[in-house]
């Protein structure tokens, strides 16, 4: 990769994305430094790795530096940005230091407004249990492999091809995968035009084969517009998905496409997840790999953190927590937890953005309510000021106007003692959020668990 000689220093290097890219840039032999406002898991691993980290804002860390890299979500005004500045020093966002890491190496990846992380996850598990060891750059650590970045020897990279900040449209890519393309991130594109048109324009650059799926009209368009292979449970698409079935928490179901059909068995339940690993399996037999040997490894995907997670089963009530934060990705997973267990289904969702939830708090209503039980809490504002009027109340109304039994718990941390007398064995409580709802179960179980 073409980088300015000498450390890279990292404004937000605790984040998703941040962390990952700092884990290869660090095992392909670059010093790194960075800072984040909080401690966190992301930023200890990084802390193993001997990576210099520093808590808050400290402009004399850019002071030596040959590069100083800020996350997408980091301010024009930081501190250390300005430092940097001043010093004379080149000042990347995100999406440069991916152009610059893609410009070097053939990469494949998986983008849409859900799904990306799971499908990208999906394609490393299956190269690497066909012996491949590629570099990879997930939005969330493997289960399998405590990790969502990795260095490794052959010359591939897999990377989620993330829409937010524009992000994707800097990439140079080989591959490409497009589960869905709906209207998020109303705080970078106007309208949804304009975000199809972001798609398209991404898609159209790839230099080597994309897949989309059929199922979804926003990402058909966009495959029609390229002249892209098709997936999903359309009869039209060019790889099909029949016979699907969920059972016991796994999902199975046999794929039908231009060198045959094969029954495909994965562990986690949901119509999603048998589509993601269908446009992972179409990507990797369009770049030459078999098709038996690409399904039969796709079967040892474990999962990604924050996707369908199991955190446990404490006195009989199943934990689960998932990150998903817009309607679809909430419906998704809701249909997936029906069945998982003989219980009541209690999803406890965080509002995240002030912007999505005024945008989308009806149809988050409609999702919620397929749950026995919804519990909302106010609004995880993330980067966003908070909006007069813009709670996470506007979600719990829209639960009760769909139908659904809601409760509305403003304050995270007051819902663990909330739901806690009100669980009954064989429940299972689903957290879901792309904020710090994903602390509950830590919160929950040792109540549960206290239980005579």
């Amino acid at each position: 990769m073409s980088l300015p000689e000498g450390r890279v220093h990292i404004v937000g290097i605790g984040g998703a994305g941040m962390s990952a890219i700092a884990k290869l840039l660090v095992a392909s032999g670059h010093e790194v430094s960075g800072t984040d406002l909080r401690w966190g898991a992301a930023v200890q691993a990084l802390a193993d790795l001997d990576v210099d980290v520093a808590i808050g804002h400290h402009p004399e860390k850019v002071v030596g530096a040959g590069l100083v890299v800020a996350s997408s979500a980091v301010p024009d005004y930081d501190e250390e940005l300005t430092e940097a500045r001043n010093r004379g020093l080149p000042v990347w966002r995100r999406p440069e230091l991916l152009a610059a890491i893609t410009g070097g190496v053939p990469t494949i990846g998986a983008t849409g407004t859900h799904g990306k992380t799971t499908t990208t996850a999906m394609l490393v598990t299956a190269l690497r249990r066909m012996g491949e060891d590629p570099s990879f750059i997930v939005g969330g650590d493997l289960v399998d492999l405590g990790t969502n970045g990795h260095y490794g020897t052959d010359d591939l990279l897999v990377l989620e091809a993330d829409e937010a900040f524009r992000t994707f449209e800097s990439l140079d890519l080989a591959g490409l995968v497009v589960t869905n393309v709906e209207h998020e991130h109303v705080d970078h594109f106007g309208d949804a035009a304009e975000l199809e048109a972001s798609f398209s324009g991404v898609a159209s650059a790839v230099a080597g084969p994309v897949v989309v799926c059929a199922d979804d009209p926003g990402s058909r368009r966009v495959g029609e517009a390229v002249g892209a292979t098709t997936y999903g449970f359309d009869p039209s698409a060019d790889w099909v998905i029949t016979d699907h079935v969920i059972r016991d928490g796994h999902t199975d179901f046999t794929l039908t496409g231009g060198p045959g059909s094969v029954r495909v068995n994965l562990g986690q339940p949901g119509r999603h997840i048998a589509l993601n690993a269908s446009g992972a399996i179409a990507l990797l037999v369009d770049l030459g790999r078999d098709l038996g040997e690409t399904a039969e490894a796709i079967a040892g995907y474990r999962g990604v953190g924050r996707r369908w997670d199991h955190k446990g089963t404490v006195s009989g009530v199943i934990l689960i927590d998932d990150y998903a934060h817009h309607p679809t990705e909430v419906a998704a997973v809701l249909d997936a937890a029906s069945g998982s267990t003989p219980g009541r289904i209690w999803a406890v969702f965080q509002p995240h953005l002030y912007s999505r939830t005024e945008r989308f708090s009806t149809e988050f209503g409609a999702a919620l309510a397929r749950a026995d039980v919804a519990v909302v809490t106010d609004v995880f504002g993330a980067r966003e000021a908070p909006v007069p009027g813009v709670t996470g109340e506007l979600v719990a109304d829209a639960v009760r106007a769909a139908g659904g039994t809601v409760h509305y718990v403003p304050h995270r941390y007051d819902v663990a003692n909330f739901i806690e007398p009100l669980l009954e064995s064989g429940d299972l409580v689903l957290s879901l959020g792309a904020g710090d709802i994903t602390l509950l179960h830590g919160e929950l179980a040792p109540l549960l668990g206290a239980r005579p």
